[in-house]
């Protein structure tokens, strides 16, 4: 084998056994060992002529060499030893596609990779025509092998042929030698075939697991329909559908654009031209067509349905009654709803994850980003895809929902802009996204017009609540829906309006976390809310958006502390779009609503990380209160405070907190309101224990206890004894009695049918091992803890549970077990935005640094944590001050004063992205 691998110029062998998936069906036993024996074969001819096998799946073969003399001698000396092999019970006959192109290869993962989908396509095609036993060539290959062929070899020319997705004809050759067979059926072109698809002027990209799926539903349905929004390319994907069973229908496979007719009455009579049948006076144009099409098996593509629906549903149902061999495909907006038929929502292209936009491996991979560079090439012959301009061609594929026509639109404009230019234009999609092919039906020449077309064909109650679906943001239910759009027992039913405009792909539903949601791709949401805007109704469906988020929120709150917590920690999470959009509303409009939404969704702010966001929330509420010289009740006021001393606490900032929290006090106190006293005792006791002052802690505790106790406050009850079991074991050492309150918690959290809440128990219990120096323990009840919290979806507990089990082993010495855990934290507090929690993480790189004597490195990430905390006002608790200022004194007397304030001074010039990067570099 080659040690080199071919690139540049390439020429490429591909091979596979021919009707392998009915071989294995006919003989299961046999087939492993004559594959086996195949294999062996095929391998040795191209090892033994210096190519590289660089892709095996299944039978098939992919194989480069240097030179096409090599890969014809291949191809020759494997026909020779496949077809003087007994084979038995079943012959193995192998077709191969001999091609040279240009093809660069790359090793990923210790495997050699090949880009060059032009080159790859066609010899993939040229081997797709031929027969078992038979080698194809094409005219490159052939001009490179012609002079210098094996003895009694020679070249036979098959002519010029259309292959499939290939845009122009290739001219194709046949090997032959004299000891091996000659005669095969005819090539498997688009020659051989009756139809009249029309040729396809560019490259059809990806959608594998489509067009598999829609084969198969073919195979065992009369009728499919393809349904998506506009520019979803159904067209194209019907087309590419129906030129991949050509072989399969006799009668032929006939494509019939029904998109420039306005007359329902002329579906018939563009039909009959398709064939070009001729009118007689003894049948109707119905019957003729009937009677043409009986005996045939024949395949109808019926493309562009959605405006002659009726018409198309009538014809579509008496050809299939009459017509037993006929099927049909059509494209539509929705189904036709004729029997028997099969709706298949047509999916958007494939776009890279968010979290994966600045770090995509292999971006030609994934369908949106190919087809950007392959239009923007033929836009702009010189545009390539770069490691800086990759970032702006992943966010473009996916802001523009993997719509196909929107990327192409866009990939027309890097004649003029640069994909940084046009990533940044996409809040003005509607002007960027224009100047489509002038060929193309006008609504296909904009996104605009696109949208606008589907629009048009709504009836006036599916325009009004398509508009003012458009006040959600990140999805909505039915039970929303119909409080914020609904007008009444009098207004139309919203359940039967939600499914026309599903069924009109203008809205899409998925099931989660236990009930139907509904959503909308981002460039129809941002074109209903233009047309939201151009109503005079906005404030009214807003005033009605934020009345239902308020009281969502208190049955979120409620039910975030009941036995069916992971239920409503997916539908908090679910409604985070809408809640933040409520709160920016009320904040102008109904500063109270506002606050209310915030005090009730602290739980779940705390469970899903949002500190900031809820801390901000909260803040601004009350602000806007008192600009407005508001009265705030004291019920809510004393759950404000309550709630802001906690989010206070959760970003590290125990002053305020514990002031929150006394004001918090002092209101439930003099309204008698016990539940929210224990609440705000449980608050207060938080940052009291922070900053050592255990025996206040824990008397704000026992207080607490007694009333949640006198309450039967199961939820509030088991935090209390959890955090009393902690404080109990720090100020007095006594273990016993703190894993007794633990006890208690569990049992209380049983009783009360809160499974969930042991979890708390757990990590408690962790705590109290890694205090009594019994690793083992700890560290099996922080992942006990980790698995429960998982399971009802308390992400953010998660990750402070890897920080537990990293801080634990990172404690016990066992620091590369310790970095393994700081990785993962540190990348999940960034991502739910808490970063104090990030700085605090870096503090423990930098701890580990020391442990293996890299000083320089432990100081410059001291300096770049000391920075963050200081930009997001997160300063440390006493236990931590106090271990870090250990740590910077023995870092002083190591590094001489000059060296340590440079580092210190390169380190807090660091941006948090560097210091990340610099923390996970090693």
């Amino acid at each position: 084998m080659t040690t080199v691998s071919p690139t540049g110029t390439v020429t490429f062998l591909f091979t596979d056994i021919e009707g392998s998936t009915r071989l294995s069906q006919q003989y299961p036993d046999a087939m492993p060992a004559l594959l086996a024996r195949h294999n062996e074969i095929v391998s040795q001819a191209i090892a033994a002529n210096r190519g590289l096998v660089f892709r095996m799946i299944g039978d098939s073969f992919s194989a480069a060499f240097h030179s096409a003399g090599d890969a014809l001698c291949a191809a020759l000396e494997a026909q020779r030893s496949l077809y003087r092999e007994p084979w038995f019970p079943a012959p193995i006959k192998v077709r191969m596609g001999i091609h040279t192109g240009a093809a660069q290869a790359e090793l990923l993962s210790n495997e050699v990779r090949y880009s060059g989908y032009t080159t790859l396509a066609l010899t993939q095609r040229i081997m797709a025509a031929g027969h078992g036993g038979q080698v194809l060539l094409s005219r490159t290959a052939h001009d490179l092998t012609r002079d210098k062929l094996p003895p009694h070899a020679q070249l036979v020319d098959m002519g010029e042929c259309h292959l499939k997705d290939i845009l122009q004809p290739e001219q194709l050759y046949q090997l032959t030698v004299t000891d091996l067979p000659s005669e095969f059926p005819p090539l498997k072109t688009l020659e051989a075939y009756n139809d009249n698809l029309p040729t396809q002027l560019t490259s059809f990209i990806g959608r594998e697991r489509e067009i598999h799926e829609l084969k198969t539903l073919i195979a065992e349905h009369r009728m499919v329909t393809l349904t998506g929004s506009g520019g979803a390319g159904k067209t194209r994907l019907g087309l590419q559908v129906a030129t991949e069973l050509l072989s399969l229908f006799s009668g032929g496979v006939w494509f019939v654009e029904l998109a420039p007719l306005a007359d329902p009455a002329l579906v018939t009579q563009t039909l009959f031209s398709v064939f070009r049948l001729v009118e007689d006076s003894h049948r109707t144009p119905l019957q003729i067509l009937q009677d043409y099409l009986r005996p045939k098996a024949a395949l109808l593509l019926l493309d562009n349905c959605e405006h002659l629906i009726e018409a198309c549903a009538r014809v579509s149902e008496i050809l299939l009654q009459t017509c037993p061999k006929l099927k049909i495909l059509a494209s539509s907006r929705e189904a036709l709803g004729v029997p028997g038929e099969v709706p298949y929502r047509v999916p958007s292209l494939r776009t890279p994850a968010p979290a994966d936009l600045l770090h995509l491996e292999n971006p030609l991979e994934i369908d949106s980003i190919r087809l950007f560079v392959e239009r923007g090439t033929a836009a702009k012959p010189d545009f390539r895809l770069t490691k800086e301009n990759t970032p702006f061609v992943a966010q473009i594929c996916s802001r523009l929902d993997g719509i196909p026509l929107a990327i192409e639109l866009a990939a027309a404009r890097v004649k003029v802009l640069s994909p940084e230019q046009i990533a940044s234009r996409l809040d003005d999609r509607f002007r960027l996204l224009t100047g489509g092919a002038r060929t193309a039906l006008p609504r296909q020449q904009t996104l605009r017009a696109l949208i606008d077309w589907s629009y048009s064909l709504l009836s006036d109650p599916e325009k009004t609540l398509f508009r003012r679906l458009a006040v959600f943001t990140g999805g909505w239910t039915l039970e929303a829906a119909e409080f914020v759009c609904g007008e009444g027992r009098d207004g139309p039913d919203i359940l039967d309006l939600m499914a026309r405009l599903v069924d009109k792909s203008l809205a899409l539903s998925d099931e989660s976390g236990g009930e139907i949601r509904y959503h909308r791709l981002e460039t129809i949401r941002q074109y209903s809310r233009e047309r939201f805007f151009e109503t005079g109704e906005v404030e009214a469906i807003r005033d009605r958006h934020l009345a239902y988020y308020v009281q969502l929120s208190e049955e979120v709150e409620r039910g975030l502390q009941g036995p069916a917590r992971r239920l409503w920690v997916s539908r908090s999470e679910s409604e985070q779009e809408n809640l933040r959009t409520a709160i920016e509303w009320g904040l102008a409009k109904d500063p109270e609503s506002s606050l209310r939404i915030a005090s009730n969704m602290v739980v779940g702010i705390a469970s899903g990380g949002y500190s900031v966001e809820g801390f901000r929330w909260l803040r601004d509420s009350m602000q806007a209160m008192e600009s407005k010289l508001s009265v705030i009740s004291p019920p809510l006021r004393a759950k404000a405070l309550g709630a802001l001393a906690f989010m206070y606490f959760s970003l590290g900032r125990e002053r305020e907190a514990y002031d929150c929290a006394q004001q918090s006090i002092a209101l439930y106190r003099q309204m008698d309101d016990k539940t929210g006293l224990a609440s705000a005792l449980l608050v207060a006791s938080m940052p009291l224990e922070s900053v050592g002052k255990l025996v206040q802690a824990e008397a704000a505790l026992k207080e607490a206890l007694a009333l949640a106790q006198a309450a039967r406050n199961a939820f509030i009850g088991n935090w209390i004894l959890n955090n009393l079991a902690r404080v109990t074991a720090r100020l007095h050492r006594d273990i016993q009695t703190a894993w007794d309150l633990t006890e208690q918690a569990i049992r209380l959290s049983r009783e009360a049918g809160m499974e969930w809440n042991v979890a708390n128990a757990y990590e408690m219990r962790g705590f109290l091992a890694a205090y009594s120096g019994q690793y083992e323990q700890a560290r099996d009840l922080f992942e006990k803890a980790m698995l429960a919290y998982q399971e009802v979806g308390a992400h953010f507990n998660v990750l402070l549970n890897k920080s537990n089990l990293a801080h634990l082993e990172r404690q016990f010495g066992h620091y590369q077990q310790a970095l393994e855990r700081y990785r993962e934290s540190i990348i999940g507090f960034r991502d739910v935005g808490q970063l104090g929690a990030v700085a605090h993480q870096l503090e423990c790189f930098g701890f580990l640094a020391m442990a293996h004597d890299r000083n320089e490195r432990a100081l410059k990430l001291f300096a770049a944590a000391d920075a963050l905390r200081e930009r997001v006002d997160s300063p440390m608790t006493l236990e931590e001050q106090t271990y870090f200022d250990e740590q910077i004194n023995l870092l002083r007397r190591k590094l001489e004063a000059p060296h340590f304030d440079r580092i210190w001074s390169n380190g807090r010039a660091l941006t948090m992205e560097q210091a990340l990067e610099l923390a996970l570099g090693e």
